[in-house]
């Protein structure tokens, strides 16, 4: 075969790989529901159609579990994309007890952890014979259970769910990793740090946007906006890429999320984002 028409057929090989290839095969990246609309599988169909992997719903009352099923069902027969669901265990609310142990058939029928932010425990035993109990319970089911540290809540930092971890003593428990809620925590400059310290009993990562500045510490009063420490990630005043960095040579593979809350009035803020992460993805080393 003539030099050139070996190089001609290189070139159309290479051409039809690149079409072949999903648009953003190499980015993996899921979002909250916040903001969306109320129907679960018109989110999931728009999150898709954008290039997301999945989608993140929240539970709070009973009322919320039509919505989770909703999604399941959407979810369920789809290649490739995710349903993960936090699940809040509040205990002044007495819906909580039986609220999370109806979730958890939901969850494994989608191969989803039971996420979990605590609220308003009475003490911490109370929160070790809690999460005993999840881990036993999602572990019967096939799945984890996942603290979710959050901001003014009974677990706040990936450093106080660790100390629970090794309390509870069940293999069945992992925590998350927020860049916001550590960042309220005044780990904004130390994220890496945080990252090789709590890899190990990490299962799900969030990033958001925030500003070189952020707010951190306890907050000087109640309804402060989250908009300095949760933002499109092409708000990137403060850069995300050592937090990345230390993820990858943490060897973390599982899922990084999107957080999006109270992110409104902002047409296409979920597309720059996806762009901004594959940036920084491109970027790791």
């Amino acid at each position: 075969m003539p030099a050139v028409l070996r190089g001609a057929l290189r070139l159309l090989v290479l051409v039809a790989c690149l079409c072949a290839r999903p648009a953003h095969a190499e980015v993996s990246l899921l979002v909250y529901d916040f903001n969306l609309g109320p129907v679960p599988a018109t989110n999931v169909d728009t999150v898709k159609a954008l290039g997301y992997s999945g989608i993140v719903t929240g539970i709070a009352t009973p009322g919320d579990l039509p919505k989770l099923q909703a999604y399941a069902q959407r979810v369920a027969p789809m290649q490739g994309f995710r349903l993960l669901a936090f699940v809040y265990y509040d205990f002044n609310d007495a819906n909580a007890a039986q609220l999370w142990k109806d979730t958890v058939p939901i969850l494994a029928g989608v191969g989803a952890p039971l996420w979990v932010i605590v609220k308003n425990a009475p003490t911490q035993q109370d929160v070790r014979d809690l999460l005993y109990d999840m881990a036993r319970r999602t572990a019967f089911h096939g799945v984890e259970t996942v603290l979710y540290p959050h901001w003014a809540t009974s677990i706040e930092t990936a450093a106080e769910a660790a100390t629970l971890i090794a309390q509870v003593g069940h293999p069945n428990l992992k925590s998350s990793l927020h860049t916001c809620h550590e960042i309220r925590a005044g780990n904004q400059y130390t994220l890496p740090a945080v990252v090789a310290a709590h890899a190990s009993e990490t299962a799900l990562v969030t990033i958001a946007g925030a500003e070189d500045k952020a707010y951190a510490g306890p907050l000087p009063g109640t309804g402060m906006p989250w908009t300095d420490a949760i933002a499109p990630l092409d708000h990137d005043d403060f850069s995300l890429q050592p937090f990345l960095q230390a993820l990858k040579d943490a060897h973390y593979d599982g899922p990084v999320i999107l957080h999006t809350f109270g992110i409104t009035n902002d047409p296409g803020h979920l597309e720059r984002s996806l762009r901004r992460y594959a940036q920084y993805r491109s970027d790791l080393h």
